[in-house]
């Protein structure tokens, strides 16, 4: 029957019955988000030899496959990845441009106000209300320091939430993936299904495309038609029917941070491996976690740098002088209850740091006037300390990291072989591999406060007399605002520390200026992406239409021949 006139129609009727279906199918996912148009691909059945030659025997169906583009597909995922990675540092930094050009929130104000009230001190410094507004001002300018400081910790607050709401999602969808790879390989393996599960692998890919918002990732695909997703840095997400979850736990050293990892054995006990942002190539979670290491690290540096100079330079002359009632000066600023170095910086180790006699890291000693607004990581190598900056990818060296000759402690110096600072081991034969993070000035704008309380305390005089007029120490604390006090490694000349805050606002909206470009440049990239995939992939209902028309007068001309060929059928009985 199959070389017949009838079943050759009757393929052609099948084949014409299954791209009305297939096109009426894209018809109704015309919307659908992630849907690929599906297009039937006939066949010709093998031709029956016979003595006037070879005569065909109707068409097959081969397949229902979508119209779709490997290359496209991985295009799109990373203009995703990339956009969302900008957008995220994008919406973070745009906040710290407000809060730091503010009059209200930010330092300009406070700092004009502070030295405005030296200037009129000096004027009469024998003048208990001058000092008084005097002292006001000190306090007024600790507490925009606390306060600044606050706002960019509740800022980091709320980037590790939308860390944690990232991974959140991130493990759904990946679990999800793996779910669909089970499915879809089950599909497949099928005897009496050849065909590709269509509905299901778009359903994939429209996942992978959601997660590669949240994270930059690796696809491999596989032959029995599931697919393989990893990290930048390799670390598997989806293998197969297994998704790999990534987790994240509050620093147990620095409750203020977040970490993001994995979760693997080591030693016999489960621990959190964490992720480098800048092995995570792009994505939402890698903008938030390189804001915060990065821009925020350092704008928050920043801001405990001046507070913590403006701290030390003040109370220098401040101790250098007499107050009121001729006693020698006090500090005007303490930051904390210990020392100086104590009260603005912050040592953090590494969690994955040996436990059998563990070794600490201490702060010893930092100049304020040379140190960068950077934090410094040192390992443990060969039984020695190395370092680099934080976040720069450099290698570890022992370059400019000097032991002094007793060898009690490390002296990082600067490339004058001046010291920038000092740290202690307590351990003299620490673990190799144990890493520790040295923050210089990270605490100081958060731990300033006012040390003095009364107006006779301010050391207005160099001498015993100041009651009848001498402000040689106050005018000394207003020239502090033009003094070059910061930023004077490597021989350079340094910059004020009014300087140094107009700097932080310029460098502050520079960035943000740039994510703004680079996120809206990264938008048309992907729009553009977008657009061409659709123009190959998408439904576009003018075909379609037309479509419809030329499957529907193949099935009528099918039918017509089905019909033709019964009544031939029927003269033929009648013939007999």
């Amino acid at each position: 029957m199959t070389n017949s006139v009838y079943g050759i129609a009757l393929s052609g009727l099948n084949a014409a019955r299954s791209g009305l279906a297939t096109t009426s199918n894209n018809i109704a996912n015309a919307n659908t988000v992630g849907y690929n148009r599906q297009q039937v691909i006939q066949q010709a059945r093998p031709s029956f030899g016979s003595d006037i030659g070879y005569i065909g025997q109707g068409v097959d169906i081969e397949s229902v496959q979508r119209v779709y583009s490997e290359f496209l597909n991985a295009q799109e995922q990373k203009a995703t990845s990339e956009y969302a990675f900008f957008n995220a540092k994008y919406s973070q930094i745009s906040r710290v441009d407000g809060l730091i050009a503010d009059d209200t929130s930010g330092l300009s104000s406070a700092l004009s106000d502070f030295f405005s009230a030296a200037q009129t001190l000096s004027t009469s410094p024998g003048d208990l209300p001058a000092r008084q507004n005097f002292l006001s001002a000190a306090d007024s300018l600790a507490g925009r320091f606390n306060s600044l400081n606050a706002v960019l910790d509740d800022l980091r607050a709320a980037t590790n939430l939308q860390v944690k709401d990232t991974v959140t999602q991130i493990n759904d969808v990946t679990g999800q993936i793996a779910e669909l790879n089970d499915r879809i390989v089950a599909v497949k393996s099928q005897d009496f299904n050849s065909g590709a599960p269509n509905d299901l692998m778009d359903k994939r890919d429209a996942l992978i495309k959601q997660l590669a918002e949240q994270v930059q990732v690796t696809r491999v695909n596989m032959d029995d038609g599931s697919v393989n997703l990893f990290l930048g840095n390799g670390q598997p997400l989806v293998v197969k029917t297994n998704a790999f979850k990534v987790s994240t736990e509050v620093d147990p050293q620095d409750p203020k941070n977040l970490l993001v990892g994995t979760t693997q054995v080591v030693n016999g006990q489960n621990r959190l491996i964490t992720l480098d942002p800048s092995t995570l190539g792009k994505g939402a979670l890698a903008g938030y976690l390189s804001f915060r290491e990065t821009e925020l690290a350092e704008y928050q540096n920043t801001v405990g740098l001046m507070a913590a100079r403006i701290g030390e330079a003040v109370n220098t002359v401040q101790q250098a002088g007499v107050d009121l009632d001729g006693n020698a000066g006090q500090a005007l600023f303490a930051f904390g209850t210990g020392s100086l170095v104590s009260g603005v910086s912050r040592v953090v180790p590494n969690t994955a740091n040996s436990t059998t006699n563990p070794t600490t890291v201490s702060m010893r000693s930092i100049d304020l006037s040379k140190v960068s607004a950077v934090d410094y990581e040192v390992t443990i190598v060969g039984g020695q300390p190395q370092y680099r900056v934080q976040g720069s990818g450099s290698p570890f060296t022992a370059a400019n990291l000097v032991n002094d000759p007793g060898g009690d402690y490390y002296e990082i110096r600067d490339s004058s072989n001046a010291p920038i600072l000092s740290f202690q081991l307590s351990n003299a034969s620490p673990q190799n591999g144990d890493t520790f993070t040295l923050m210089p000035t990270r605490d100081a704008a958060q731990n300033m406060r006012m040390a003095l309380s009364k107006p006779n305390e301010v050391a207005a005089s160099s001498t015993t007399n100041a009651s009848v007029g001498n402000n040689e120490n106050i005018k000394a604390i207003n020239a502090l605002q033009n003094q070059r006090t910061l930023f004077q490694s490597n021989g350079a000349a340094g910059v004020s520390i009014s300087d140094a805050f107009n700097q932080l606002v310029s460098k502050v909206g520079n960035k943000a200026r740039e994510l703004k470009v680079s996120t809206e440049s990264r938008e048309v990239l992907l729009n553009q992406v977008v657009e061409t995939r659709d123009a190959l992939s998408g439904v576009n209902m003018d075909e379609e239409a037309a479509n419809l028309l030329k499957y529907q007068q193949a099935y009528q001309a099918a039918g017509r021949v089905i019909s033709l060929s019964k009544e031939m059928f029927e003269q033929i009985l009648q013939i007999f």
